[in-house]
């Protein structure tokens, strides 16, 4: 009997012994199935943009038009309705401690802006509407008794109020 060695192996032009099961295999490298991921993410990312811009691009001409189509007209802004409501505290928010809360504070509330609204009308207070593009409007309501503004927001068919702004009077002085 001849002696078998070991170190044999049924390949033949291989002179050292190997270990790796995928050897001769086709299966793809590490490098190559992560530089695969990568660029497929690449792509991926690209598409995405490309969509995100795509909807951006359809969504503001309709957001435009909406806005232009529902705009509300300079007559329907009421400058002493307006008034009311802010003076009344109806733009307050619930957790305000200066909201009127029962209903003897909402009716002095309400008779406070009653008085202080007629004699804005009364002095003569200036209202402007500024159009914006024809998509939203921006009105004020400038009361030479408090020397106080008033802004609001015209959209969507309403008016919102947005903030109050003292200014200062014009003072002289003589010498």
């Amino acid at each position: 009997m001849a002696a078998r060695s070991d170190n044999t192996s049924s390949r033949s032009g291989s002179n050292s012994p190997s270990n790796d099961p995928n050897e001769g295999s086709s299966a793809p490298s590490e490098i190559s199935t992560i530089a695969l991921s990568l660029l497929g993410t690449f792509v991926a990312a690209r598409c995405l943009a490309v969509v995100s811009r795509l909807a951006t691009a359809l969504a503001a001409p309709l957001a435009g038009f909406y806005l232009m189509s529902t705009c509300p007209t300079n007559e329907s802004f009421d400058a002493k309705r307006e008034l009311k409501r802010v003076l009344r505290g109806d733009y307050k928010a619930d957790t305000d401690p200066s909201k009127p809360k029962n209903f003897l504070e909402k009716a002095l509330a309400k008779v406070n802006a009653t008085l202080e609204a007629e004699a804005a009308a009364f002095a003569g207070c200036n209202v402007e509407i500024i159009d914006l593009l024809g998509l939203v409007k921006l009105a004020s309501i400038n009361n030479s008794i408090t020397k106080t503004s008033y802004y609001f927001l015209g959209a969507v068919n309403k008016w919102r109020y947005i903030m109050a702004k003292d200014f200062p009077g014009k003072e002289t002085k003589n010498d």
